[in-house]
């Protein structure tokens, strides 16, 4: 018999402990993928192509009280402004299952120089400057709801207004996030009954050299304004809005210990309760002529492939966790980008390897050598 066929054998000798070691381990590494990915971007938030140059100019006092759209012109008057968008973000639903979406509503033009890295065809981007009712998406997003170009796309806003009528006229590419959705501001303010107002506006510098001079600019032109404003980096954005959880990677650190030692002890203890059932078999090994290091690998490799079957099953769910938190957005705009990539394929093998060698070797080693008259003697 191959030595793999004698690890799946005892593997199912006992298959509720087996498999409920398994879940344990799945739900674990469920956890820990997602511990690790929120880390990560706490860590290094993603960034749009031109995030550097991005400020994000807003209500000083409450978000909840709009800017007039006449500031947007006001803005671009300014030195080192190079292009100034209205911003807003929009939730919607969309088809019979009222799936939730999310849009991004803004100039057009200064959006593909925000994102250049969307890749559109000159076509693509031409209809969707052109045409006040178009509609840009990401290809996830497209695929998700089986989009094609120059398809009828309906929303309903959650806001009780009118529903949205696009024309699907771009499907684009990113190396980044590619989940988004892009349309024209002044459409949105029709649909709005004309307010002129916006959540706020994305104003791209020039240069990196110029940014704090603009903000200082910005903020003191509407300093006497009925409604003043307060101008910061995008980037700035997302960390004060992270600040305001706290201290969240010291959290995340020590919830992940606990949890690594939590699957650790359940694994440990499910390999020790077999290794004890089986001291006399193997006993019976070591007297048919199986040599210490045989019994250390195959209990072992018993304990590799059940926690190798358990973050298989873990960051597949992982997996479907990181794309779901993808529809999220901080600070307005920027997407929650937990990357299933290859670090976390790594994080996820090396967590998989490290139980199985810790949980295991001590009471493997214990076994195979033990003397094999005791062992042979032994009952339970």
């Amino acid at each position: 018999m191959r030595w793999a066929e004698l690890v799946l054998k005892n593997l199912l000798r006992n298959p509720r402990r087996t498999f409920l070691t398994t879940a344990s381990m799945a739900v674990s590494v469920l956890l820990l993928t997602t511990l690790f990915g929120a880390y990560r971007f706490i860590s290094s938030p993603p960034q749009l192509d031109h995030s550097h140059l991005v400020l994000m100019v807003r209500p000083a006092t409450s978000g909840a009280l709009p800017l007039p759209v006449g500031y947007g012109d006001r803005i671009a008057t300014l030195p080192g402004v190079a292009a100034v968008t209205p911003f807003n973000w929009v939730s919607a639903e969309y088809g019979a299952e009222n799936a939730q979406v999310n849009g991004l509503a803004g100039d057009p033009t200064v959006i593909m120089r925000i994102f250049s890295n969307w890749r559109l065809s000159p076509e693509e981007t031409h209809a969707f400057v052109q045409d006040k009712t178009a509609l840009i998406a990401g290809e996830s997003t497209a695929s998700r709801f089986g989009w094609r170009l120059g398809q009828h796309v309906t929303f309903r806003p959650v806001e009780g207004l009118p529903p949205l009528e696009f024309i699907l006229r771009g499907i684009y590419t990113s190396d980044g996030m590619d989940s988004q959705l892009a349309f024209h501001w002044d459409y949105w303010n029709e649909i709005q009954r004309r307010r002129d107002t916006v959540m706020a506006f994305w104003v791209l510098a020039s240069n990196p050299k110029v940014l704090t001079g603009v903000m200082q600019r910005i903020d003191a032109m509407f300093r006497n304004s009925l409604v003043q404003t307060k101008t910061e980096t995008l980037k700035q954005v997302v960390l004060n809005f992270l600040g305001l959880l706290g201290n969240v990677k010291l959290m995340l650190l020590g919830i992940s210990c606990a949890v690594v030692f939590t699957v650790l002890l359940i694994v440990a203890n499910s390999m020790a309760m077999t290794i004890r059932e089986r001291t006399a078999e193997i006993g019976v090994l070591r007297a048919l002529g199986f040599r210490q290091h045989h019994v250390l690998e195959l209990l072992t490799g018993e304990s590799l492939a059940i926690t190798l079957a358990g973050s298989l099953a873990g960051g597949l769910g992982a997996r479907g966790v990181f794309h779901a938190a993808e529809s999220l957005k901080i600070g307005g705009a920027m997407p929650v980008g937990l990357p299933f990539d290859a670090p976390t394929v790594g994080f996820i093998l090396a967590v998989a390897v490290g139980v199985s060698l810790v949980s295991t070797l001590l009471p493997a080693q214990h076994a195979a050598r033990l003397n094999i008259a005791a062992a042979l003697r032994h009952t339970d």
